[in-house]
């Protein structure tokens, strides 16, 4: 789980923001955290495709109005078998569909109660990844960046109501 792509819809502040910061996060960890290459680009870049070839599971905050270059990088990652987690505000509610893809978990975050969300990302992760001694510390540094980059949502999204 060394690395990991962490998306979000074009012009989102929050989404944008959360993942910068938990990309400054990574070398204290020993990941890498990809993030989508989009300067002057309206669809997915080649730069960011191969990110996401490289990523172990993306991580996508659709937390505001979805984009059409989040539902392209999406896509890519799921032709690509990639497992992927999608972070909705409880209350905006889901925005993307995906048919019971059983490489995507759809998770509702409740600012003021992230421990729900977090177990089941948790739970996600551990059914995709395999429980070898190394793995299971990997797996376990990304799930707790991912409990970070809640936090850091929690955070942003609080002081911004």
């Amino acid at each position: 789980m060394k690395n990991i792509f962490i998306t979000y819809n074009k012009n989102s502040e929050i989404g944008e923001n959360t993942a910068l910061r938990m990309q400054t996060l990574q070398s204290l960890y020993g990941l890498k955290i990809f993030l989508p290459y989009r300067l002057h680009s309206k669809s997915i870049s080649n730069e960011t495709k191969i990110r996401i070839e490289k990523s172990r599971f993306i991580l996508a905050f659709s937390i505001d109005k979805f984009t059409e270059t989040l539902k392209e990088e999406l896509e890519y990652a799921l032709a690509k078998n990639k497992p992927v987690v999608v972070i909705y505000d409880e209350q905006q509610g889901k925005n993307i569909k995906f048919n019971k893809n059983k490489n995507v978990e759809e998770v509702y975050i409740d600012y003021y109660n992230t421990d729900e969300a977090l177990h089941q990302i948790s739970d996600f992760l551990r059914t995709k990844f395999s429980n070898a001694e190394k793995k299971q510390t990997e797996n376990a540094i990304g799930i707790g960046l991912v409990a970070i980059g809640l936090g850091l949502l929690v955070n942003w999204a609080l002081t911004d109501k």
